[in-house]
């Protein structure tokens, strides 16, 4: 056995493998080393083989053998819609675990009457475990669709049309556009230069109906992206639309958000001054996207050891966009239990032709006006904002000079959980007055009330 050993590190030798080689071949090393006995005895005979050529024929060797090591597993799953009304492009996630695999997943195909639709598994914590399935659905009210769905512990090169966006990149200097996926800072009060070390100063997302972007600071305020015509855009205008383009009928930035709570930024409560609070004081922010497409986009903001009440609090902020849709859910959750504490969350009032309505026992609030979002153009863009809580965590609602806000709270839970929605006056076939708007929040946050009532629901079974 150790003569054998001892053959196969000289064959090594006489393949005169550099260090970089080796490394590179390190995980498929134990194909490796069966196929170079072989390849070291045809050697003997032809000795004017390539030695590049013998690389790929260990290549397609190796990949060859690690392909019959393809696990998969294949279920039916049943999907619910229990809502009453029809619903199109219904999100539907289904937890991995819930399958009970027993490999590691790292694709999935996934069928409805026969055809394969588009889907994607997400990865929350970023441990390199997928933690949940998923994708949109076209259901009647009352009920039920199957799906195919084939689960494999090899990764996927199949690549489907994307409907949403979402992307944060380094400012670079020499404009090479480094993409990243996280981004982690100092909890320094100055907060401009990481504000600054990322293009467009946060991660931005999108779906075909709106765009949005988180800054990279104590404020984690949300930026807003109107369109005119329901597209793809981010990826050509960069959240900074030039006039060429403009007049193209791309959309642009249309929300100043200044120091107010822009459109359902969470921020702390000062309970003396009456004032919402920036994420001031934490040891660590962090920003990362969480998924990218083809059915959803999530962008995570992370703040650890946020000094808030006179205690630490580490605090996860997720803010998912549909395929499909224009409203957001925003996902807090706290590593530890609440106690007491309050926060806040609303709506911004506009700049100009202001009007709004506050409703603190449905938790819902709206605002429409026009702002010059740019100051150093004279681009004015008329908007409209809504925001919806579920009441059990409203403490109080209240209106101030530039706001319209809720406190809210969860005691002896950590997480809470909301929805955003804004539209922009220039969309085609969108809202065009406050009146038309504000019914349409009513009727939205509706929907959203039933939906928290009917969660979608799933059974899975092995086929």
């Amino acid at each position: 056995m150790l003569a054998k050993a001892g053959k196969r590190v000289q064959i090594l030798k006489k393949f005169q493998i550099c260090e970089d080689v080796e490394l590179f071949l390190l995980p498929i090393l134990p194909f490796f080393i069966i196929f170079a006995e072989n390849i070291y005895n045809l050697l003997i005979y032809n000795r004017k083989m390539k030695f590049t050529s013998i690389i790929a024929l260990l290549l397609l060797s190796a990949n060859g053998a690690a392909a019959q090591n393809k696990v998969t597993k294949s279920y039916e799953v049943t999907v619910n819609n229990a809502l009453k009304r029809d619903y199109k492009d219904m999100p539907v996630t289904i937890k991995i675990n819930d399958f009970k695999a027993d490999f590691r997943v790292r694709s999935a195909v996934v069928k409805l009457n026969g055809e394969e639709i588009p889907s994607q598994l997400d990865d929350f914590d970023g441990d390199g475990h997928n933690d949940e399935l998923a994708l949109v659905l076209d259901m009647k009210g009352k009920s039920s669709a199957k799906l195919d769905v084939t689960l494999c512990n090899l990764p996927s090169e199949k690549k489907y049309k994307s409907r949403v966006y979402g992307d944060m990149i380094l400012n670079d200097k020499n404009k090479r556009i480094p993409t990243i996926t996280t981004l982690s800072a100092p909890g320094t009060k100055i907060t401009r230069p990481y504000y600054d070390a990322v293009f467009l100063h946060g991660p931005v997302f999108e779906s075909e109906l709106v765009g949005y972007r988180i800054y990279f600071d104590n404020r984690q305020s949300l930026d807003l992206y109107g369109k005119i015509k329901q597209r793809i855009e981010l990826p050509t205008t960069r959240f900074h639309t030039t006039d060429a383009q403009l007049a193209e009928g791309y959309g642009a930035d249309v929300l100043w958000a200044g120091k107010t709570v822009s459109l359902g930024s969470f921020r702390g409560w000062d309970a003396d001054k009456k004032e919402p609070l920036y994420v001031d004081s934490v040891k660590t922010r962090q920003e990362s996207l969480r998924a990218a497409g083809p059915v959803r986009t999530i962008i995570e903001v992370k703040d650890y050891d946020w000094l808030y009440d006179n205690h630490f609090l580490t605090m996860t902020q997720y803010y998912t966009l549909w395929a499909g849709h224009r409203d957001v859910k925003v996902e807090v959750h706290f590593e530890d239990k609440l106690t007491n504490e309050t926060f806040c969350t609303g709506v911004q009032k506009l700049e100009t032709d202001i009007s709004g309505f506050l409703d603190g026992k449905k938790g819902i609030a709206g605002s429409w006006g026009t702002n010059q979002p740019e100051k150093g153009k004279k681009i004015f863009e008329t908007v409209g904002l809504g925001i919806y809580v579920p009441t059990y965590y409203i403490k109080d609602s209240r209106e101030d000079g530039g706001n319209y806000l809720f406190n809210i709270g969860n005691d002896g839970d950590n997480e809470i959980h909301y929805y955003i929605t804004f539209c922009n006056q220039k969309e085609e076939n969108g809202w065009k007055t406050n009146k038309e708007w504000f019914s349409h929040v009513k009727e939205w946050a509706q929907q959203k009330r039933e939906e928290e009532r009917n969660t979608t629901n799933y059974t899975i079974n092995i086929k």
